[in-house]
């Protein structure tokens, strides 16, 4: 089935003007266009070189679950994806289900918001400072399992419907650390059980790669490709293909390859993409996580293009890290970039014929002819 129905390329091809908040609201609203937010993307940011925060001189900036919510919906965004820790009682320590009842019959339903996917989070806590699944001590690759398994239970309590898996500190920093083959092992066994528990509860498993950083040489699921290969293995040891991938923008940009590549490279080897994570950042740097549309628009359109050619529909969600801005300005910034990127990557879905002719022909010139006016026009 085409991603767009008749109706929604014509009311695609009726919006000729730059869209505002509210056009950009109302666009992705009528071509099903889902997006979410990072909870943390509305928080307060630390980096080394401003350790107490960039908001911890501003005395009203509330920086707990529920002001991230209200920061996410004043940005115009009405769902939001968690880390498992935001529902624990202490880092890595018991679930708190009453935080979770407050949050679900409280402010999210005020709200009007609804949690998209869970990711866990096994790199915080000192104790996983060489690993979670990969960690060289076998009670500890145990905990870092259960932290996985615990973000399953909050998709089963709050109907999340993706669980989403980021190794975090899984990996090397120097050459020799680790023995990669066995490291990998591990992480997939781990995932294996996971997803054998999600095939149960009816929840989708994700693998989220990423070249390095907080490890400095390399994470254990580098690049697409590899998250494409430790996919494969789960769901050959489950059967189906509920292991699939998260892949975030930046993270791509980091590999050196595009969001696009990495789409197409998944839709081949017939491994779902679950959730893209939505940003920017320039090649081959650390993970910078810009708002999204603010390094390269063809780059951004092309990737837009590639996964409505796919038929993905499911949710593009901001994962942004906007140190000394305003996060609710950043947010609403990021939502209308991409929605008019979007714009003019469904019309350039519209032009598919005359792609298909001009890359046929195989020059950048002809296949410019085509896209150019869509880019700068």
């Amino acid at each position: 089935m085409a991603r767009f129905t008749p109706d929604q390329f014509a009311f695609a091809a009726s919006r000729r003007h730059y869209l505002n908040r509210d056009d950009a609201i109302d666009f992705l609203k009528q071509m099903d266009i889902r997006m979410a937010v990072g909870h943390w993307s509305a928080g307060d940011f630390c980096d080394r070189f401003a350790p107490p925060g960039y908001h911890s001189d501003d005395p009203s900036f509330r920086n707990d679950f529920e002001g991230q919510c209200r920061r996410i919906k004043a940005a115009g965004v009405n769902a939001v994806e968690i880390h498992q820790s935001v529902f624990e009682k202490t880092l890595n320590g018991d679930l708190d289900p009453k935080a979770i009842e407050r949050a679900q019959n409280g402010f999210l339903a005020e709200l009007g918001m609804k949690v998209t996917t869970c990711n866990i989070n096994t790199w915080t806590n000192p104790k996983f400072r060489l690993g979670a699944p990969c960690n060289p001590d076998p009670a500890l690759r145990r905990a870092g399992l259960d932290e996985i398994l615990k973000g399953l239970e909050i998709c089963k309590l709050m109907k999340i419907p993706v669980l989403s898996v980021w190794p975090g500190s899984d990996g090397a920093d120097y050459h020799f650390q680790i023995d990669y083959k066995q490291s990998l092992e591990w992480f997939t066994e781990a995932l294996t059980t996971v997803n054998r528990k999600c095939l149960e509860a009816g929840v989708k498993l994700a693998i989220e790669p990423k070249p390095y950083e907080p490890r400095e040489l390399y994470m254990i699921v580098p690049t697409a490709a590899s998250a494409i290969l430790v996919a494969s293995k789960v769901n050959a040891a489950c059967g189906g293909n509920n292991c699939g991938l998260t892949i975030d923008y930046g993270h791509q940009k980091m590999e050196a390859t595009t969001a696009s590549t990495a789409c197409d490279l998944a839709e081949y080897a017939g491994v779902p993409v679950h959730k893209f994570d939505v940003n920017d950042a320039r090649q081959g740097r650390n993970d910078q996580d810009l708002i999204f549309g603010t390094v390269s628009i063809p780059e951004s359109v092309e990737y837009l293009y590639t996964t409505f050619l796919r038929n993905y529909r499911g949710w593009y969600s901001q994962d942004q890290f906007t140190y000394r801005e305003d996060p609710t300005r950043a947010i609403e910034r990021s939502m209308i970039n991409f929605a008019n990127l979007a714009l003019k990557a469904v019309r350039v879905l519209a032009c598919q014929p005359a792609l298909d002719q001009a890359r046929a022909k195989g020059t950048g010139p002809d296949v410019l002819d085509v896209v150019s006016p869509v880019l700068v026009g």
